[in-house]
C-alpha cells in the first residue's frame, strides 16, 4: 500500500516537473526571440516566424486565462485578401482571440501607445507592424490611418481596429467612430465585422472558473459598398450588426 502511494506521488511529481519544464522552456524561447527585436526600429515588413511566435504567445495567454472559445462564421473570412477587422471591445483578450482564430492571416492592430511598453508583447507588436495611435493629436492620427491604408494596399497585413475607441467597462456596445472606416474606404478592402461576447467575464472568473467566450464573425462587407454609402453609414451598419448579435444571445 505504501509502495503504491509512493509510486503515485512519484508520477504526480514527475508530471508537475515536466509541466514546469515546458513553462520555463516557452518563456525562455519568447525572451530570446524578443531580444532579436529592436524596440527602437521601425519595421516595414512582416515575418511569418515572428507572427507564429506571437500567436503562440497569445494562445498561451488564452490557456492561462482559462478561455474556451466558440467561433461562428469562420467561413466568411476573406483569407485570400487583406481586410479591415472591426469589433466591439470589452477585454484585453479580444485581439488575442482574433489573432489566434484568424492565424491563417497576419493581423496588425491600431493600439494605444501604452500597450507598446508591455513586456514581451510590446516588442512583438512592433515587429508585427502594429500601429501606435496617440489620442488627441489629429496630425498623428492621420499619419496612422494613412499607414494602415498603405499596409493593406501593399498586402503586408490586415488591420484590426475597435471603432468604439476604448474598452466598454459595462459590456454594452458603445457608439462607433466612423473615421475608423476610412481605412477600408481608401484601401478599397473588405470590412470583416466581428462580435465578441462574454470576454468581459474573463477577469471576474479567473483563476477559479473557465470562461466560455464567443467570437461571431457576422459579415464581410464588400468594397463595392463605398460606391453607395459613406463611412458614417457603413459604421452604423456594422454597429447595428454587432448590436443585433449581442441582443439575440
Amino acid at each position: 500500500m505504501i509502495n503504491a502511494l509512493l509510486i503515485v506521488l512519484f508520477v504526480i511529481a514527475g508530471l508537475i516537473g515536466v509541466w514546469f519544464f515546458w513553462q520555463i522552456l516557452l518563456w525562455i524561447f519568447w525572451i530570446i526571440v524578443n531580444l532579436t527585436i529592436n524596440k527602437n526600429k521601425e519595421y516595414t515588413n512582416t515575418s511569418k516566424f515572428y507572427n507564429w511566435a506571437f500567436v503562440l504567445w497569445y494562445r498561451y495567454m488564452m490557456i492561462a486565462g482559462r478561455l474556451k472559445v466558440h467561433v461562428t462564421g469562420y467561413e466568411k473570412v476573406p483569407f485570400d485578401k487583406r481586410f479591415l477587422l472591426v469589433s466591439n471591445h470589452c477585454s484585453k483578450f479580444d485581439n488575442f482571440i482574433h489573432c489566434a482564430v484568424l492565424k491563417k492571416t497576419q493581423l496588425a492592430y491600431i493600439s494605444k501607445p501604452e500597450n507598446f511598453k508591455i513586456p514581451i508583447g510590446g516588442r512583438f507588436m512592433r515587429r508585427g507592424l502594429y500601429l501606435s495611435l496617440p489620442r488627441g493629436n489629429t496630425r498623428e492620427e492621420f499619419k496612422v490611418i494613412m499607414k494602415a491604408i498603405e499596409y493593406i494596399k501593399e498586402d503586408k497585413v490586415s488591420i484590426g481596429i475597435f471603432p468604439e475607441g476604448s474598452r466598454s467597462k459595462t459590456g454594452e456596445l458603445q457608439e462607433f467612430k466612423p473615421g475608423a472606416f476610412k481605412i477600408a474606404e481608401k484601401a478599397k478592402c473588405p470590412v470583416l465585422v466581428c462580435s465578441m461576447r462574454n470576454t468581459i467575464d474573463i477577469h471576474k472568473n479567473w483563476p477559479w472558473k473557465k470562461t466560455h467566450v464567443y467570437m461571431d464573425i457576422l459579415e464581410t462587407i464588400d468594397p463595392s459598398v463605398w460606391n453607395e454609402k459613406n463611412t458614417v453609414e457603413v459604421s452604423q451598419y456594422a454597429h447595428d450588426l454587432i448590436q443585433q448579435c449581442q441582443n439575440n444571445n
